[in-house]
């Protein structure tokens, strides 16, 4: 595709409203799941930092696996419930817009 070819798409993209909404729903979710990963490992990392002696009691009296093991655990677990949540939202959201655009442009 020549140059003209190229840059005439990308404008006739960018006019559309289904383009403009794409890019204002896409910015506010991202933005939002990098929000709460943000929280997630920066709570983390700040607890682990500022008060080490909580992530070392055990969970429970007679049980050997630490809090700090246990909180690991689950931020590992949100970072894949996060993925799995931004994947569902992508595929009901993005991919029909993404559709309607590419059916319009060409």
């Amino acid at each position: 595709m020549p140059s003209s070819d190229h840059d005439r798409v990308v404008q006739a993209v960018m006019r559309l409203p289904e383009y403009q909404q794409l890019v204002k729903i896409r910015s506010r979710v991202s933005l939002s799941f990098f929000m709460a990963t943000l929280i997630i490992y920066s709570g983390f990392i700040l607890t682990l930092a500022f008060n080490p002696e909580l992530f070392a009691r055990p969970v429970n009296a007679g049980l050997t696996i630490s809090i700090g093991v246990l909180v690991g655990a689950c931020v590992t677990v949100s970072a894949v419930v996060l993925v799995a949540l931004y994947v569902r939202f992508s595929n009901k959201k993005f991919d029909p817009l993404l559709e309607t655009i590419a059916r319009k442009v060409s």
